[in-house]
């Protein structure tokens, strides 16, 4: 770990107000010219933690030596990546003890923990149909922007937030009910799919459908059709929370049963267990799915699984590959909000390689004791994390010294049948 010793230079050109404390974004320094101060959020950080009212701006230079100053500067210089070098910094008004003392605290603090790291960075957590709803979503909030033809996408929204994003800027809207769709608009389906009642709704409005349901989650929604057609009862082993449920089971109601864990087998009731299938939910991690297989196999042993053309093998590929991150890290860092169920699932997922796990809700949550004695760092993102932050996580450790990002991903890949 670096340990480079904090200095202290007069500069003008800036003016803190007493009691606040200038993070710079970079500055003029000079020993090294320009530098970069990529680390400036954790830094900022760190001084709102105590209390201190933080501004980022440019700093214009530093040294003075005319004697008249204007603020105290307080650095630490560390490599980059790409050999140049950058600062962890922070500028308080002089005088002001209170504030210099926490600017000067907050540059050691980071400053001892910068060092030479590796990010082992885990693949996108978007599946393959959310990002095909992602695409047709933007698309046609692309196609009629400015016709006056309004566009809806109907919540939750199972789509990246760069995505939802770019359609607001578009003028789409984003909505939790059908009924604030106008009729003669354009309603875009999301990938966990909608209920029957949402489709009737939407063709009473006659309201023009974009229907961005996954093909697997549109496969489980004809599975369930098909139990009641039977009369057969279907067991859809899912998780709580999971945006998918109610649009499959809606499909049939009177003959599927939501189970979300080995306990919930005991609710299962049907009186010849010849008529009783069970359906991992798409979604749904097959790993995360076992232990309910066998709770409901004990009960009912002649159940038998609907087995669809195309398995969903997306969860298990995001499971098997944070674990493999979090594994291979000294620290795992799960970007997003950090009481959502996806949050909390793939936190569970990295904690299962006994690898020490952070959620981060904002680029706050990382402390400076965090890394201390960490050479390795894990990263991956939820889909509950706000647009951009994951990028940003990574360009603020990227100012704690050089950082080499190697991305991760796990992926299963089906092999040719023997002939």
């Amino acid at each position: 770990m670096s340990r480079s010793a904090v200095r202290e230079v007069q500069v003008s050109g800036i003016i803190v107000p007493r009691g606040d404390v200038v993070v710079p974004t970079q500055i003029a320094d000079s020993l090294h010219g320009m530098l970069a101060c990529r680390a400036a959020p954790l830094v900022a950080g760190s001084l709102r933690a105590r209390g201190r009212a933080v501004k980022l701006a440019d700093v214009p230079g530093n040294d003075d030596e005319s004697g008249d100053f204007d603020a105290t500067l307080y650095l630490v210089t560390c490599q980059q990546q790409d050999g140049s070098t950058a600062a962890v910094a922070a500028v308080a008004a002089p005088g002001d003890a209170l504030s210099g003392a926490a600017a000067r605290t907050a540059v050691e603090e980071w400053g001892a923990v910068s060092a030479s790291r590796t990010l082992l960075l885990a693949a996108s957590p978007w599946c393959t149909g959310a990002l095909h709803a992602a695409g047709a979503a933007r698309e046609a909030a692309s196609q009629y922007e400015g016709t006056g033809v309004k566009v809806y996408l109907l919540a939750p929204v199972s789509i990246p937030a760069e995505t939802a994003s770019a359609m607001s800027d578009l003028g789409a809207i984003i909505t939790p009910s059908i009924g604030d769709v106008e009729p003669g608009s354009v309603v875009v389906f999301p990938a966990h799919g909608v209920t029957p009642e949402i489709r009737t709704e939407a063709t009473r409005r006659q309201v023009t459908v974009i229907d961005a349901t996954c093909p697997m989650v549109a496969a489980a929604q004809t599975a369930a059709r098909r139990a009641a057609e039977r009369d057969q009862q279907l067991v859809l082993i899912s998780q709580p929370g999971h945006a998918a449920t109610g649009s499959i089971a809606s499909e049939a109601p009177e003959h599927v049963s939501v189970v979300e864990g080995p306990a919930k087998t005991a609710a299962v009731r049907v009186s010849d267990s010849r008529h009783l299938s069970y359906l991992m939910q798409p979604g749904v991690a097959h790993e995360a799915g076992a232990a309910t297989i066998s709770a409901l196999r004990s009960r009912y042993p002649a159940v038998r699984p609907v087995v669809p053309a195309e398995v969903c093998y997306a969860p298990s590929d995001r499971a098997g590959t944070v674990y493999s991150v979090a594994l291979g890290s000294d620290l795992m860092l799960v970007v997003g909000d950090p009481l959502s169920v996806d949050t909390k699932q793939v936190c569970a997922h990295a904690r299962d390689s006994g690898t020490k796990v952070q959620p981060v809700g904002e680029i706050a949550d990382i402390k400076p004791s965090l890394l201390a004695s960490v050479h390795t760092i894990g990263l991956a993102e939820s889909t509950s994390a706000p647009a951009g932050l994951a990028t940003q996580v990574i360009t603020a450790l990227s100012g704690l010294g050089r950082l080499n990002v190697v991305r991760r991903k796990l992926s299963t890949e089906k092999a040719a049948s023997a002939m």
